[in-house]
């Protein structure tokens, strides 16, 4: 299954409201269990363990094919006022007129209507995309309407924006899936960047489809949005064979500060544990930061990636040879 990009406005000022009561600050489980249909209430309960829901409706009726054709795993762009401020992952659908009402009261009183085709997401993030990007990437200048992009559409605006695509997102990819597609990448000369499926297996296998993680260098746990699926070798300088072992080629790593350290050869990791390089020169705020990572150990650490975690030290110059002795 492909995720696609869904639009959702959100300018006017009930929108506005709406958004900050049940997008940006969730709602409690159990002041709406009551609402819910057994099977949708068990399924919640598990999708959302800290009991925390963020929950969306449309009132519309001209927005229900778009409504009924997400899929889990769909990212939610919310449009306020010209900017894409917030985006999240779309898990389950309801229609529930009493359950709009206490959340929101009626959309119309007098025609006696309300936002009760419910939609409920997960991995809320903030941003500040111009929304006009956005429609150039997609060719469309819909704005009005809740709308799910078609499938090249999302793909072209999921490869400019990034930070909108939830890697997560359900449905398997298998480990030959993934190789076929690396394989079939060098056969047409295109092998710089990673594949789809290369780059979706390789983030299911390091987080396990869950919203957070655990960095292998600090060992602290952030939000996904703020790992990445680091590759311990460069791809560019990894060969096809290596390219394919992909469940040992890749590491998970926080942007907040291990990431790019590691890329850029600040760090590295030796026999298991965490070291800093021997001559670069670093402000205090890099060596404040490596000090409290410094012979930490590396769980990810291994014999089947050992390799690469060793290359790294080579082409970082962590290892300097000896100078020879001058005439």
């Amino acid at each position: 299954m492909t995720a696609h990009l869904v639009y959702q406005p959100c300018s006017d000022d009930v929108a506005a409201k709406n958004l900050q009561t049940t997008i940006l600050n969730p709602v409690s489980f159990h002041t709406i269990a009551d609402l819910l249909e057994p099977d949708l209430r068990a399924e919640l309960a598990m999708t959302f363990p800290d009991g925390q829901l963020f929950i969306w409706g449309l009132a519309s009726p001209r927005t229900r094919n778009a409504w009924l054709a997400m899929e889990p795993g769909d990212t939610i762009i919310f449009n306020t006022k010209t900017v894409v401020t917030v985006s999240a992952c779309f898990t389950h659908r309801t229609t529930n007129r009493n359950l709009a009402l206490r959340l929101w009261g009626w959309a119309n009183e007098a025609t006696q209507t309300t936002w009760e085709n419910i939609y409920f997401v997960k991995d809320v993030r903030r941003h500040a995309i111009r929304f006009k990007e956005v429609q150039t990437l997609v060719d469309s200048r819909l704005d009005r309407l809740f709308y799910r992009y078609n499938k090249a559409q999302s793909a072209a605006a999921f490869e400019y924006f990034p930070e909108l695509n939830r890697d997560y997102a359900a449905g398997d990819v298998s480990l030959e899936e993934a190789r076929q597609d690396i394989q079939e990448q060098q056969t047409d000369g295109s092998g710089i960047r990673p594949t789809r499926l290369e780059h979706r297996y390789i983030v299911r296998h390091l987080f396990q489809e869950q919203p957070t993680g655990h960095c292998c260098i600090c060992l602290n746990e952030y939000p996904r949005h703020l790992l990445v699926a680091a590759h311990i070798k460069k791809r560019s300088a990894c060969n096809t064979k290596e390219r394919l072992d992909i469940e040992n080629i890749a590491a998970p790593m926080c942007r907040l500060g291990c990431d790019p350290l590691f890329e850029h050869g600040y760090i590295a990791v030796k026999d298991g544990k965490v070291i800093k390089h021997p001559s670069r020169e670093m402000t205090e705020a890099i060596a404040s930061y490596v000090e409290t990572i410094l012979d930490k150990p590396v769980k990810w650490w291994s014999r089947k990636n050992r390799k690469y975690f060793e290359w790294h030290l080579g082409a970082h110059g962590f290892e300097p040879g000896v100078l020879a002795d001058a005439d």
